[in-house]
């Protein structure tokens, strides 16, 4: 299976950090740009290449938090993912981190990035799983290389 993982640039940020940790063979890894018509575009210039794509973001989380995203929106329109989910969640609590199953992914750079491609993803017929993960600021997460082994 051809898994992407995505995260937003940014020496503090905790998804990129996150990221950078990630070590699983054959990882491919996609560094966004924190801007919301460039991210976009890198994300759909990836799309058709992969089955699944594994997205991260930084939020103001309860330490040791993570929340999986199920949606994204804009405004009234949004577009719910169909990932199975079950297996991360299941392998993050083996960890002792919590986990949240949460239908707002904010209004920022996570959210449209989300929103926009699950809208592509659906509109094109792609053949791609997508599932939006965020996690705490890295002061909040007390073993991120646990974490990241979990991917």
């Amino acid at each position: 299976m051809k898994i992407l993982y995505t995260a937003f640039n940014g020496k503090d940020n905790s998804s990129k950090i996150l990221l950078d940790k990630i070590m699983a063979e054959n990882t491919n890894k996609l560094y966004l740009r924190n801007s919301f018509d460039t991210s976009v575009k890198q994300l759909i210039s990836k799309l058709k290449k992969y089955e699944t794509i594994i997205s991260f973001g930084q939020a103001p989380l309860d330490k040791d938090l993570i929340k999986i995203e199920l949606i994204g929106k804009k405004e009234k329109d949004l577009y719910k993912t169909d990932f199975n989910y079950s297996k991360i969640k299941e392998d993050i609590e083996k960890t002792g981190i919590k986990v949240e199953i949460s239908e707002d992914a904010g209004n920022f750079l996570c959210n449209n990035l989300y929103y926009n491609g699950l809208k592509y993803i659906r509109e094109n017929n792609i053949n791609c799983k997508m599932i939006f993960i965020h996690i705490p600021k890295i002061e909040d997460i007390s073993n991120i290389e646990l974490l990241a082994k979990i991917f």
